[in-house]
C-alpha cells in the first residue's frame, strides 16, 4: 500500500465509473486518513471511546473501491514468522462524510488505531463518530 499523508487530496484510486473523478466523492473533496506505511512517522495518542467500533463497524458498512488483492498490516506481519496470511489485512477502504469533506481511508485503519495506536485527525474522528451516533 502507498503511504499518503493525512488530509491530502485523495490520489489512490479512480472511482470506477468516471476515471476523472480522482480526489473528488459525492461532490466534495476527498482526503486521504489513515493510509501509513513501516519507516513512516504517524501521530500517536489514545482513541476516545467509541471509536475503534464505529471504524470496525465501517468497514462493513462504509466499504469502497475493493481491490483484488489485499493488503498486510506493515508492523504485524513483520513479527509473523510461519502462518504471514493470519495477520490483519485489508482490501478496500472506508468513505465517510465529513464537514464539506469526505475522507477515504484503508479498511485497517481500525486496526491501526487499535493495535498501533494511530491518532487519525481529530475532524476525522469526528466524523467518524457522528456518523456512527446516528
Amino acid at each position: 500500500m502507498t503511504h499518503y499523508a493525512d488530509l491530502t487530496p485523495y490520489t489512490y484510486d479512480r472511482d470506477n465509473w468516471d476515471p476523472t473523478a480522482s480526489g473528488v466523492w459525492r461532490g466534495v473533496t476527498l482526503l486521504n486518513v489513515g493510509w501509513l506505511d513501516r519507516g513512516k512517522t504517524y501521530a500517536k495518542g489514545a482513541s476516545p471511546p467509541g471509536l475503534v467500533e464505529a471504524l470496525k463497524d465501517m468497514t462493513r458498512t462504509h466499504r469502497a473501491q475493493q481491490t483484488r488483492g489485499f493488503y498486510l498490516c506493515p508492523w504485524c506481519t513483520s513479527l509473523l514468522t510461519a502462518r504471514r496470511l493470519d495477520g490483519p489485512r485489508g482490501s478496500a477502504e472506508i468513505r465517510v462524510m465529513g464537514d464539506g469533506v469526505a475522507y477515504a481511508a484503508p479498511e485497517l485503519i481500525a486496526h491501526y488505531v487499535e493495535a498501533h495506536d494511530y491518532q487519525p485527525p481529530a475532524d476525522f474522528i469526528e466524523a467518524v463518530l457522528s456518523d456512527a451516533a446516528v
